[in-house]
């Protein structure tokens, strides 16, 4: 009994101590077990209790993440530190995830296994507050898997089990060997430099690369990272799977894993490779230019030639990571303030343009640009919803997405890369040819045979437009989430 009862004083102690992620991640596993166990021995009538559930869970999770403190913990002595840096992908997360679930509940009707669905995505949630919080490269390898496997799960929930099981699968093998990339380049620095710890790395890798055989070894940790986080976040040509997958997935599961999943995994090599050695900084910052280039004009020039929607928008989300790299690659404070600013600015437009994509989808059949013509006449606010959407992503002010890459061009510009900023300004020229295609066909274009008028839920109505007003007052006034991506930025600094 005193084993037990010092073990009860040890727990009490965590969430006394570090209540923020003790109690955040405690509430999200009681419901995944929850919506387990209603699969388990519930019945169907029973189901949309595991979506009260998991909704509730989230809701407080985000409240508690709101109101806690940013932890002022020795970083070099633990293995998860919510600073200000966690604080801001975590409060971004969970508030997508809230949203998603609400939105995709439209879309899941008549789907078997719903409480399943609703566990995998609330343990998807713990995974997404853990990893950007992680300091240690073991912590960060285990919150990335966290939140990996169970993505592989909903992925494969959909309509069409064919193309859904094609893409789960495509996802899962790269995601593998993302992972045993991930792994070896993390073993092999930390046999060079003898430390884990993410904040000790820095010191030790400098006394390590004195010796020429530590460097070469060096060299391929940072290459088989490069590759590795590459291959998550989409970075051409690591990005083959993202097509079949964003195809095959349900539509709300796309709109997740091209917005708040890529920009909560963009955390990780966010915190690795900004707080490591200036010398590592040289060499992944020239793997990461040439990809941001490459990323962004490939899948631009690809995404103007597809008919079909989905695809269209898979490459644009694509497109979307080599516009993030540009700060990522100027390794400053202003540079990566700007990539964590438009890392949630894109990730919330897209969303919104993959949700709207899968209700039209699912009421109407729409799947083809041409199919897609005179929307407006029939359902204007879907249509004025998905417009503010794809114009975001355009970088049309006033909304989100123009203060956003104009902070990218300069942090461009300040890190002595005009060449990635004049890339970015053709890039977004190029992206105009079929965003404007789109807008053009839904307001000018005459209806096609498919348009008809769609009755949404409320919940989904007010979701949307939520999303939507967020994207048009950060664009007008861009200094309200601007701050907070600062502080983030200063935590790694």
């Amino acid at each position: 009994m005193a084993g037990i009862g010092e073990l009860f004083l040890e727990s009490i102690g965590i969430f006394t101590a570090r209540p923020g992620l003790a109690a955040t991640t405690t509430i999200l596993f009681i419901a995944v077990l929850l919506c387990l166990l209603i699969e388990k021995f519930g019945q169907p009538k029973y189901y949309r209790l595991a979506f009260i559930i998991s909704l509730l869970a989230l809701i407080i999770t985000e409240v508690i993440i709101l109101l806690s403190p940013i932890e002022t913990l020795d970083p070099t002595s633990q293995f998860y530190l919510y600073d200000g840096f966690a604080k801001f992908f975590a409060t971004f997360g969970i508030f997508v995830t809230i949203a998603i679930i609400i939105i995709a509940q439209y879309y899941m009707k008549s789907l078997p296994e719903i409480p399943v669905f609703f566990a995998c995505m609330t343990g998807i949630a713990i995974g997404l507050i853990l990893l950007p919080a992680a300091t240690d490269l073991i912590a960060l390898y285990v919150s990335w898997e966290l939140l990996s496997v169970p993505l592989y799960g909903v992925v494969l929930y959909s309509f069409n089990w064919r193309k859904s099981a094609e893409g789960a699968l495509k996802y899962y093998v790269l995601g593998a060997v993302s992972s045993a990339f991930l792994g070896l380049g993390f073993g092999l620095m930390i046999v060079v430099s003898g430390t884990s710890n993410i904040y000790m790395l820095g010191t030790a890798l400098e006394q390590a690369l004195l010796d020429p055989f530590n460097r070469i070894v060096l060299g391929l940790a940072v290459l088989l990272l490069v590759v590795g986080f590459s291959v998550k976040i989409t970075v051409v040509p690591f990005h083959t799977w993202a097509p079949d997958t964003y195809t095959g997935s349900a539509h709300p599961i796309t709109a997740y894993l091209s917005g708040a999943i890529k920009a909560v995994r963009f955390s990780a090599p966010l915190r690795v490779i900004i707080l490591l050695t200036p010398l590592l900084r040289i060499d992944a910052q020239a793997y990461f230019a040439i990809l941001a280039f490459i990323t962004m004009t490939y899948a631009n020039i690809v995404a103007l030639k597809q008919k079909d929607i989905y695809r269209m928008l898979a490459y644009s989300s694509i497109a979307q990571m080599g516009y993030v790299l540009i700060g990522f690659v100027a390794a400053t404070p202003y540079g990566i303030t700007a990539a964590i600013f438009y890392v949630f600015i894109f990730a919330i437009a897209e969303v919104i343009v993959f949700s709207v994509t899968g209700i039209l989808w699912r009421s109407l059949g729409i799947e083809t640009v041409d199919e897609l013509s005179g929307l407006s006449s029939k359902n204007p606010y879907i249509s004025i919803i998905f417009a503010l959407g794809l114009l975001s992503l355009l970088g049309l002010p006033p909304l989100a997405g123009f203060p956003g890459k104009v902070y990218l061009f300069f942090a461009a510009v300040d890190a002595n890369l005009l060449w990635l900023g004049l890339a970015l300004v053709i890039n977004s020229g190029i992206g105009a040819g079929y965003y404007g295609l789109l807008v053009k066909k839904m307001f000018i274009d005459e209806p096609s045979e498919k348009v008809a008028k769609i009755r949404l839920p409320p919940q989904d109505i007010i979701a949307l437009g939520l999303l939507a007003l967020i994207l048009i007052v950060l664009g007008v006034y861009p200094g309200i989430a601007e701050p907070f991506a600062r502080i983030a930025a200063e935590a790694l600094f």
